[in-house]
């Protein structure tokens, strides 16, 4: 099996439990319970076997199966094992049908039907990586964040420029079918361009940084606003009506200098990266405190899985819904420099999820993740 050396893994498996348990959120014997989770193995090396050495890994996901990863810079799908060997690939490089150009969202259907997002289309394909054909298509200004909905309706967060009577760059999150028919508008938000260089920093998060979401399997859609000191859940109904609001209240953690200017140099190497803009100037200026939430998936179980942002170490909180009630805490005893990156992808479709780790020198694997559940959950 090609996987991460040996020294490499035990290098991080060893900063498990490196905490020191001092900042329990809940105070002692308040609040949920709590679980543990491990890293148990990892897929991809630095160098070797061309199978296991990932170009750009822009999104995974992981089923009792199959392990997906979605490699930007190779127009790949690749399959892994749930132990980490190869099972081959979806698309490739072209424009052909089921080909890929630059493939950066995945989603898995409940049937167990494939989203990918590339460059000038959302494509469908089947379980068995067939090509099924187009869902949408664009030119430029690709949907992000896609989110099952259930069985044949997914989310996205879009944007669309208008023109009359000003230039208006409109950003909304709507649910879509697989005819590529949207369904319902949640949220949207206008932003006049070019901005102004006094409100360059807010039209880029209002563009590119403005929410977390996910779907649940009966219609619901959590979402999160990005860039706020509150830690607060929005919970929408399938005709996009606000039913509940899940939040906590956890205290205000201010970056320090040396963290805002990491955060700064990190995002406007991001927006260079994206190429030049005609509307914004890629100069950016970072929230003064750590994030309260920094991601939200639907986990094992139908649960929503939420990370905090201001946490020494990767910690999630476990939510019921669309009950609203807070189940238990998900902990992994990992801490990472400043320099290192952890991106967690986590669905309903395992009761283990994955993570990416991309190193100082841009150096990606996968880490297979298992958690120690509640009995009966």
């Amino acid at each position: 099996m090609k996987r991460k050396p040996a020294v490499l893994l035990l290098s991080l498996i060893a900063c498990t439990g490196c905490g020191d348990g001092t900042d329990d959120q809940y105070g002692s014997g308040a609040g949920p319970g709590a679980i543990e989770l491990a890293i148990t193995d990892t897929v991809g090396v630095e160098l070797g076997d061309s199978c296991y050495v990932f170009g750009y890994l822009a999104d995974a996901a992981r089923t009792d199966s199959i392990i997906y990863a979605l490699d930007m810079s190779r127009s790949q799908l690749r399959k892994y094992t749930p132990d980490g060997e190869w099972a081959g690939f979806i698309g490739g490089r072209g424009d052909g049908p089921g080909e890929l150009v630059m493939p950066h969202w995945l989603a898995l259907l409940p049937d167990g039907s494939i989203l990918i997002q590339d460059i000038t289309d959302l494509g469908l394909y089947s379980p068995d990586g067939g090509w099924t054909g187009h869902v949408l298509t664009h030119s430029g200004n690709w949907p992000s964040m896609h989110t099952p909905l259930g069985n044949g309706t997914f989310a996205i967060s879009w944007h669309e420029f208008l023109r009359e009577p000003e230039h208006i760059l409109r950003r909304f999150i709507a649910s879509y079918d697989l005819q590529g028919a949207k369904i319902t508008e949640y949220l949207a938000d206008s932003i006049r361009v070019p901005a102004p260089p006094e409100e360059n920093t807010d039209a880029i998060n209002r563009f590119l940084f403005s929410h977390y979401m996910a779907g649940d399997l009966d219609g619901n859609l959590y979402i999160v606003t990005r860039h706020s000191p509150d830690y607060r859940i929005v919970c929408y109904g399938p005709d996009a009506s606000p039913f509940d609001t899940l939040s906590l209240d956890v205290p205000v953690v201010e970056r320090t200098a040396e963290e805002i200017g990491l955060v700064k140099r990190y995002t406007e190497e991001y927006l260079r990266g994206m190429g030049t803009s005609n509307v914004m100037e890629w100069v950016y200026e970072p929230d003064p405190f750590k994030p309260p939430i920094s991601g939200i998936w639907l986990g094992w179980g139908g649960n929503l899985w939420v990370l905090r942002g201001n946490t020494e170490v990767p910690e999630f909180d476990v939510w019921s819904v669309p009950e609203g009630e807070l189940l238990y805490t998900a902990r992994l005893d990992l801490e990472l420099p400043p320099t290192q990156f952890l991106t967690f992808y986590i669905a309903p479709w395992c009761r283990d999820f994955l993570a990416v780790h991309e190193d100082e020198s841009m150096v990606q694997r996968l880490l297979l993740i298992d958690a120690s559940y509640p009995e009966g959950d």
